[in-house]
């Protein structure tokens, strides 16, 4: 009895290699999708909280110096939520281009898996055929021996 060997081995592992360091570089930048999200969340968090106090102090009065200092401190609280809203859509493009390279990765993948399937199927049904036929050969070969004797 033969093993059964796939002649596209070589190129099926290629693709699952591919697809593997896809999925991989798909997954490290959710990652850095996820973290730059909650960075830009905490930054906007913390530019709320700057307005509540700066309200507060207004309320309590404050010297121009003061006002001046805070002002200074929501612009740049500003501008660290612009400079992270950025970071964010960058990742988050980056993120969709892998996605569709992951998806043609595995689409891939997915082609060659099927073909592995299909031959392999192929090879049981004959070789299920050749046990059959060695079989029925071999009862008819006992069956004729045993008609001989008699």
């Amino acid at each position: 009895m033969m093993a059964f060997r796939f002649p596209l081995k070589a190129l099926r592992r290629v693709r699952a290699l591919y697809e593997r360091r896809e999925r991989q570089r798909l997954e490290l930048l959710t990652h850095h999708l996820v973290h730059a999200q909650k960075q830009l969340a905490t930054l906007r968090q913390d530019r709320l909280e700057g307005a509540g106090s700066l309200a507060k102090s207004l309320e309590k009065g404050m010297t121009g110096a003061e006002l001046r200092f805070q002002v200074v401190c929501s612009v740049v609280r500003q501008r660290r939520i612009n400079a992270a809203a950025q970071v964010v859509e960058s990742v988050s493009q980056q993120h969709k281009r892998q996605l569709i390279e992951y998806r043609q990765a595995w689409q891939k993948l997915e082609v060659m898996e099927r073909l592995y399937e299909r031959q392999l199927f192929a090879y049981r049904k004959t070789q299920a055929r050749r046990d059959q036929q060695q079989a029925t050969d071999l009862f008819l070969i006992c069956s004729q021996a045993a008609n001989d004797r008699q």
